[in-house]
């Protein structure tokens, strides 16, 4: 069990070492931690966020990269330290909402563990094809789908990620028979797509950006309320008669529970004028990515039904990864 008390909606119980003001806060430097090694979104995003939480918290804001077991152990860490205001965690939204669900190995609960303080990044997952397979739509695709069942393979960026529970999203949709490939990340995925190991892929936007561009892939979807500014010409599923068929990753910013209100409040408020800035905005959208803020109690109900969105689904595809 926990050490400290549950975390409802956003907010925190105050504790002893809750009793901070925020005008005391900070009063050295904070660390943020990614779950992830260096040089992918996560730490691309993190590190684009940090020199301006910085400049409008008053001290230093350092990125620590602490990867492993999918970013569980970096994740874990954070959840774990104190609550007083020095260590968060910028981590993908599947974390939260996918991974307890599909594993047993999870070592935090959510949201009982976390100070849920805004999402700061939505990625959206796209459908793309090997141009060979002669679709440019995603109506084109399923009726030829409809022609070959079984035929189809589509690739994921992992097993029991966003990108392989789209896929199964994709089937129950669409009515269409296919198979879902995970891969060990969206690069070896991407490389047998081109290739025409598999003729599907569902991975986030950033990653195919440069085929796009290049035409060695086309897109077919974005699976997405909105279109993507980065992809202003791609039709969302819910354009195509598919509003259920949606998958946008996002990355959050999240401390342990028991974070005192002030300090929580005051986070929120620095994350969100962050978002705000050139720099970070333009800095995303240079990714495929958005640069987005959430209220707490609006982060809080986003997980919520996420939660329970992919737990169905994961438990009606039998998605598992141990």
């Amino acid at each position: 069990m926990r050490r400290r008390g549950v975390l409802l909606g956003g907010g925190a119980l105050l504790a002893a070492p809750a009793l901070v003001r925020a005008e005391e806060w900070p009063s050295r430097p904070i660390r943020i931690i990614v779950p992830f090694p260096p040089g992918g979104p996560n730490d691309i995003i993190a590190r684009l966020y940090a020199p301006q939480l910085t400049s409008l918290l008053g001290q230093s804001v350092v990125i620590e990269n602490r990867g492993g077991a999918g970013g569980l152990v970096g994740t874990d860490a954070a959840v774990r330290s104190e609550p007083d205001g020095y260590t968060f965690v910028i981590t993908n939204g599947g974390s939260l909402v996918i991974t307890p669900h599909v594993s047993s190995k999870v070592p935090y609960r959510v949201p009982q563990d976390f100070s849920l303080i805004t999402v700061v990044t939505t990625v959206p997952e796209a459908l793309v094809a090997n141009p060979k397979l002669g679709v440019k739509t995603l109506p084109e695709l399923v009726a030829l789908a409809k022609r070959q069942p079984g035929k189809l393979n589509i690739g994921t960026a992992g097993a029991a990620g966003i990108s392989h529970l789209a896929a199964e999203l994709f089937k129950v949709q669409t009515g269409v028979d296919a198979v879902v490939v995970p891969y060990r990340g969206a690069a070896p995925a991407v490389t047998d797509l081109i290739s025409g190991q598999v003729q599907l892929l569902f991975a986030d936007l950033p990653v195919l950006m440069p085929h796009l561009s290049g035409g060695t892939l086309t897109a077919l979807a974005m699976a997405a309320r909105n279109r993507s500014p980065s992809l202003p010409d791609l039709p969302t599923t819910g354009e195509f008669g598919y509003p259920d068929l949606l998958a946008e990753n996002w990355y959050c910013l999240v401390g342990p529970a028991g974070l005192p209100k002030p300090v929580l409040d005051r986070m929120s408020e620095a994350a969100r004028k962050a978002s705000q800035t050139k720099e970070v905005r333009e800095g995303l959208a240079g990714q495929g990515a958005e640069a987005v803020w959430t209220a707490p109690e609006k982060f809080a109900e986003l997980v919520r039904r996420e939660s329970e969105k992919w737990r169905r689904i994961a438990e009606d595809a039998g998605v598992r990864i141990d």
